[in-house]
């Protein structure tokens, strides 16, 4: 007996805005409200980052963006304070994140 294989899946696929409207759905469902951080935590990421930088550590960044929590990894190359913003680099490659973002940072 010969198996249909991928056919018998065709109809599924017949409606690709259906996929594209649940993916959304989900990536929306699946949001997280912003932490909010203390004075403290606050004070200790300021002084964590401020050494780091100091130190050219390689560090462990998470930070909130569009309802999710992302990490990278990298060495901080530039904090600038007036725009709050920091530029990391981690395999020639250069990133800004804004300082308000930031949620945690961890030496590696």
């Amino acid at each position: 007996m010969k198996e249909r294989g991928m056919v018998k899946w065709q109809p599924f696929a017949s409606l690709p805005e259906q996929g594209d409207y649940i993916n959304k759905l989900i990536y929306k469902m699946n949001k997280i409200e912003r932490p909010i951080l203390s004075e403290d935590k606050l004070n200790e990421l300021n002084q964590t980052l401020f050494r780091c930088y100091e130190n050219k550590e390689m560090i462990r960044l998470e930070y909130y963006f569009d309802g999710y929590i992302y990490i990278v990894e990298g060495i901080i190359v530039k904090i600038d304070t007036i725009k709050k913003n920091i530029i990391m680099e981690n395999n020639n490659k250069r990133e800004k994140f804004s300082v308000v973002n930031i949620i945690d940072i961890e030496l590696m």
